[in-house]
């Protein structure tokens, strides 16, 4: 019994690293409210950017960003551009990236789409 209890930290943190892992792809969601969008797991509101605070949003992904990504696959990447903050561009990937920008046209957010920019994914 007493071997085991050495591996309790070793189980403690594989417990913590997939129930982050679980957060980060199954249970971050977005979304678009009236005044924000927000970023939410298992219900909570982690980050929200103010809806006036979006200067346009795009396809692409530059260097400097911060990421709240639920997804590896880059169709889904939307890029927020801030007019505030150190970091302006702040990098989700919704499910469904199309009805996300429709659901930012509805609320009047610029939304640049087809046009090149410096890192685009192509």
């Amino acid at each position: 019994m007493a071997v085991f209890l050495h591996l309790l930290p070793l189980l403690a943190v594989a417990a913590a690293l997939a129930f982050v892992i679980h957060a980060v792809f199954w249970g971050m969601t977005f979304r678009v409210d009236d005044e924000h969008v927000r970023v939410v797991v298992y219900g909570f509101t982690v980050r929200k950017v103010a809806l006036a605070d979006i200067a346009w949003a795009d396809r692409g992904c530059p260097l400097w960003n911060e990421h709240y990504t639920s997804s590896l696959n880059r169709k889904k990447v939307v890029r927020l551009r801030r007019r505030t903050g150190w970091i302006k561009n702040f990098i989700i990937t919704p499910p469904d990236p199309e009805a996300f920008f429709a659901e930012l046209r509805e609320r009047g957010v610029e939304v640049r789409v087809g046009e090149k920019g410096i890192g685009d994914w192509g």
